[in-house]
C-alpha cells in the first residue's frame, strides 16, 4: 500500500515536472493555468489529467485533435514515480 502511495505521489510530481519543462522556457504560467494540448490548446479536464494512466488510455494522443503526445511525458512521470519508490526503500 505504501509503495502504491509513493508511486502515485511520484507520478504527480513527474507530471508537474513536465508542466515546468514545457512552460518555463516558453514563458508561460506554471501554477494557475490548466493543462492543455500543445497542438490545439484544448484545455484538458481534471478527469483526463491522471499521470501515466491518461497517456495509456488515450494511446499517446490528444483526445480532441488526435495529435501525438511525446513519449517523454510518460517517461518523466514513470521515472519520477519509480525514483520515489526506490528512494524510500534505499534510505
Amino acid at each position: 500500500m505504501l509503495t502504491f502511495f509513493l508511486f502515485s505521489i511520484g507520478s504527480i510530481f513527474g507530471s508537474f515536472y513536465n508542466v515546468c519543462i514545457y512552460r518555463l522556457p516558453n514563458d508561460l504560467d506554471v501554477v494557475s493555468k490548466s493543462s492543455f494540448c500543445t497542438s490545439c490548446k484544448y484545455q484538458i479536464p481534471f478527469y483526463l489529467n491522471i499521470p501515466i494512466l491518461s497517456y495509456i488510455f488515450n494511446l499517446g494522443k490528444c483526445r480532441n485533435c488526435k495529435a501525438k503526445i511525446s513519449i517523454s511525458y510518460l517517461i518523466v512521470e514513470l521515472s519520477t514515480a519509480c525514483l520515489f519508490v526506490y528512494s524510500y526503500f534505499k534510505y
